[in-house]
């Protein structure tokens, strides 16, 4: 082997490699903005549904000695509005579509909001919705049963991850 072939050899190797590493830093990247707009859609819907909140549902979460809010339709419809967001989120994560760090930063508050009275009360009322998705049922129920707010790094159901 002369070493023009050697040259040529190795400048095909060269390329080859930083062929592939440009193409792993690419889908990288491109999976970083996916996240990131998912993140600000999902964010965005969420301040939508809040906003839609009628105002006794807004005077009970902030003054916990007012007690729960009067049953009403509107308010139910909210309530599912925010649990069908809840469910995406938790299907685009358990599948792996979100990564981690975006789902630790919505999971203690969706914890905290599920164990709420309000939101027990209303699952009694919505459960049947989610029938379709026993897994995200069983991720409620699971989080209803646990009294306590959750240490950090956990999970409905006691455990640390997927």
């Amino acid at each position: 082997m002369t070493t023009y072939e050697l040259l040529i050899l190795v400048t095909g190797v060269v390329s080859a490699v930083g062929g592939v590493g440009f193409v792993v830093v690419m889908v990288q990247t491109y999976k970083g903005q996916m996240n990131a707009q998912v993140f600000t859609d999902c964010n965005n819907r969420y301040d939508q549904i809040l906003a839609s909140f009628p105002r006794s549902a807004w005077e009970a979460r902030l003054n916990l000695g007012a007690g729960l809010p009067e049953e009403s339709i509107e308010l139910t419809l909210c309530v599912l509005r925010y649990l069908n967001l809840s469910s995406e989120e938790f299907y685009l994560y358990r599948r792996g579509y979100l990564r981690r760090e975006v789902w630790d930063v919505w999971e203690g508050e969706l914890l905290r909001t599920l164990r709420s009275p309000l939101l027990r009360r209303e699952w009694k009322t919505l459960r049947h919705e989610f029938i379709s998705y026993p897994e995200f049922s069983r991720y409620v129920e699971d989080a209803q049963r646990r009294e306590e707010s959750p240490a950090r790094g956990e999970r409905a159901g006691g455990s640390n991850g997927r």
